[in-house]
């Protein structure tokens, strides 16, 4: 029996026990109707608290929540936030430079990736005015999360979002402590990693509670040269306005330095070491000083929220920037000085308007200057009416942003422009201006005791205008823009069988628009949004001293986006790759073992796949899978021992299009073999040490412990050369982290 049937079988098995589910439960609620038997879950609550993933039973999707308690338990303070959900269900986190330091160079939920799926903090969509990826490590940090929930599906109308088809992962700050309190918190440990930082309780005044929290990190990172520092700030203020009326404030401001890495070649790797990546020799591309980039971002927002009979009113206005600023050579992974080469034409305009053709090639080392940033502007308003029978749930989402990118080809060496043939050193000089409106519409419908049903529908419309004096790719001037819109039904269910067990269903539509690199070709063509249907079920059980978790889930994809290299140069575009499809089974679950001990674990089977050609979508595992083991006495020790699972995958599916249909030309290609980190985190509770001290802490975390240096992720392909690039995973890395309370 062939590997693609067997998998199939199990996913229309799957889908059918699922079912099945839902529709047997209306018998098994009569059969348990005359019991009235509750489910003490105390116990279990207590070990889900410090468990990687805890499931809702309120949930009309497969849904994973991460709690604070396993937050402080095993992240690191100044980690990021892709390190917090790396073990759910379904999840692909590459961190190359260390655990939670640099950027994550790949996070995916069901072979989705970044600018596939939607990020939210504190409710409010955001993400990069180009593709809507984001840069983890210029961001909020693990210290001010209280929860980060991962919803594997669209949700319904209710839920805001360019991106909501791939999933969400919402993660939300924590509130002030309800006593005074100051808490200098600190961690020192592996790659010469040391930071520190400082929050300040306000307590309960007359006007509210709030805290603000400081700190700063430097860092060597496991990859060569690949230092990093940062700094992090984070206010919030909550304040009960009167008994039907709080507003909430929120500031923050983040501000990264790193040295850009972009992989090894297997060369490289075999030679100079599996953490190769940026080298001290100023005659090669790959000196680390050549290579510096500047990241700054902010959020802030106001949250107001209202209580008028059985209507809640919420309204959220908000703006974030982010800015990167950096300089690169061209190839940073060439430690070859041989291949520095810089042809500068003179910045002489002839009558035909060009430079003159009669460039001065030398051995200079090409790099370019880039400049990229944008500021978000938005509100989100939101309208929950109690009708007894149901709850209609209204509201509308406005987004805007204004993005400002430009960068020249420079001289590394004597540090000057390099001006082309067009007598300008710019590959590229514009603006964008986008603006998302998004309203909807859902109704979570009481139909009995144990049924609920939920339509829902959202609008989407979205603007670009993107013009400036340069386009990439033709680097001639240019004025465009373009609207897309789609209606988005959506209709859950959900039954509960018996307490503690619930069945769930759910069919929605996704859509997505083109980033903004569909312009920055010499030819520029229209392409459709990405459309998708999500059909999914589930079934969710607990019980006093375990919970499990099914679910199945089938997503077709029409007018798929792909990014190809443009024949006959070193510009990419996007092309509509047909369609695709992403289809799976997923099972999560916990076992309380007893006197603070418990079992986690979750795993999936996933496939992500091109219509009508065998080849896989790029770094979508095949797989994915988590185990731990798991100790909290509440007040004095804890610790766990978390292993996890990534499958087998291609780092690309194509890099070419078919010069008759403009489509596609889609292979397998690059595969990646499986990989098993295991992570380990030890820690005590010491509570009041001293006078003026309420709570001290003390822990330890072994990331990597059995130190896998494996090939871990795909970086693309040198310029000159078409060699691949890879990164591997970090090695083992300890670090030693403080917190203390003090009154």
């Amino acid at each position: 029996m062939s590997g693609k049937f067997v998998t199939r079988h199990m996913l229309r098995s799957s889908v059918a026990v699922c079912a099945l589910l839902v529709a047997s439960a209306t018998a098994r609620a009569q059969e348990l109707q005359a019991s009235n038997e509750v489910e003490a879950v105390t116990v279990l609550g207590e070990a889900i608290y410090v468990a990687p993933s805890a499931v809702p039973m309120e949930v009309t999707q497969p849904t994973s929540v991460v709690q604070e308690g396993f937050i402080q338990n095993n992240i690191i303070p100044q980690s990021s936030y892709d390190d917090i959900v790396k073990f759910e269900p379904s999840v692909f986190d590459s961190s190359p430079n260390g655990p939670g330091l640099g950027k994550s160079e790949t996070l995916s939920l069901r072979g989705f990736q970044d600018g596939q799926f939607n990020v939210t903090f504190d409710g409010i969509p955001f993400g990069d005015a180009t593709d809507l990826h984001h840069t983890s490590s210029a961001l909020f940090i693990a210290h001010d999360i209280a929860m980060a929930e991962v919803d594997r599906g669209p949700g319904g109308g209710s839920t805001i979002g360019k991106a909501t088809f791939g999933g969400t992962m919402a993660f939300r700050t924590r509130n002030a402590d309800q006593d005074f309190n100051i808490n200098p918190y600190g961690t020192y440990g592996s790659f010469n990693t040391l930071a520190g930082g400082i929050a300040v309780n306000s307590g309960s005044t007359a006007v509210g509670s709030g805290y603000i929290d400081v700190q700063h990190e430097n860092t060597d990172g496991y990859l060569t040269y690949s230092a990093e520092h940062r700094t992090n700030v984070l206010g919030k203020w909550n304040w009960d306005l009167d008994s039907t009326t709080s507003l909430s404030l929120l500031a923050s401001y983040n501000q990264e330095f790193q040295y850009t890495t972009q992989g090894a070649t297997l060369d490289n790797i075999e030679k100079l070491g599996r953490n190769f990546a940026l080298n001290n020799d100023p005659t090669t591309q790959a000196y680390y000083r050549y290579n510096p980039s500047f990241y700054y971002s902010d959020f802030y927002y106001a949250d107001i929220k209202k209580v008028l009979g059985n209507v809640t009113l919420t309204n959220k206005v908000y703006t974030d920037y982010f800015a990167h600023v950096y300089t690169e050579s061209k190839e940073p992974t060439d430690t070859n000085p041989a291949d520095n080469s810089l042809t500068i034409y003179p910045n002489v305009f002839n009558a035909a308007g060009y430079a003159s053709s009669k460039g001065t090639k030398t051995k200079d080392i090409p790099g370019k200057a880039t400049n990229a940033r944008f500021r978000a502007w938005g509100d989100t308003f939101t309208g929950d009416y109690d009708m007894g029978f149901g709850d209609l749930l209204f509201g509308a989402w406005f987004d805007g942003q204004h993005d400002r990118r430009n960068s020249y080809t420079i001289d590394l060496t004597t540090n000057l422009p390099a001006p082309g043939k067009n007598g300008t050193a710019y590959s590229y000089d514009y603006h964008t201006l986008n603006q998302t409106w998004q309203p909807y519409v859902e109704f979570d419908w009481k139909v009995t005791d144990d049924l609920m049903l939920t339509p829902g529908v959202k609008y989407t419309d979205f603007h670009r205008h993107a013009y400036g004096p340069v386009n990439k790719g033709s680097l001639t001037p240019f004025d465009y823009t373009d609207n897309y819109d789609a209606l988005q039904p959506s209709v859950a269910a959900r039954y509960t069988i018996e307490q503690g067990w619930n069945a769930y269903a759910q069919v929605a539509s996704g859509f997505l628009a083109p980033p903004v690199d569909v312009f920055q070709v010499t030819k520029p063509h229209g392409l459709r949004p990405e459309k998708t249907w999500n059909y999914q079920a589930g079934s969710t059980l607990q019980r006093e001293d375990f919970t499990v978790s099914l679910d199945a889930y089938y997503i077709e994809f029409s007018n798929y986006f792909a990014s190809v290299q443009i024949p006959d140069s070193n510009d990419t575009t996007f092309v509509n790759g047909g369609g695709a499809l992403y289809y799976g089974v997923e099972l999560e679950g916990q076992y309380v073992i007893g006197d603070g001990w418990s079992l986690y674990g979750n795993a999936t089977s996933n496939t992500a796949k091109y219509k009508g050609v065998p080849v896989a979508i790029a770094e979508a595992p095949t797989y994915t899978g988590a185990l731990g083991l798991l100790y909290d006495s509440r007040q004095g020790p804890y610790g766990s021992l978390i292993g996890k699972l990534i499958g087998p995958r291609y780092g690309d599916d194509g890099n070419a299009i078919d010069p008759v249909t403009q489509k596609l030309i889609a292979a397998d290609s690059v595969r990646l073999g499986s990989l098993a980190t295991v992570d380990l985190a030890l820690g005590y509770r010491f509570g009041a040490v001293m006078d003026n001290v309420s709570d001290f802490s003390a822990s330890i975390k072994i990331a990597n412990l059995l130190d896998n240096r494996q090939i871990s992720d795909y970086g693309g392909t040198q310029s000159g050369t078409d060699l691949p690039l890879f990164f591997t995973t970090a090695g083992r890395s300890v670090f030693f982290n403080i917190s203390a309370a003090l009154n």
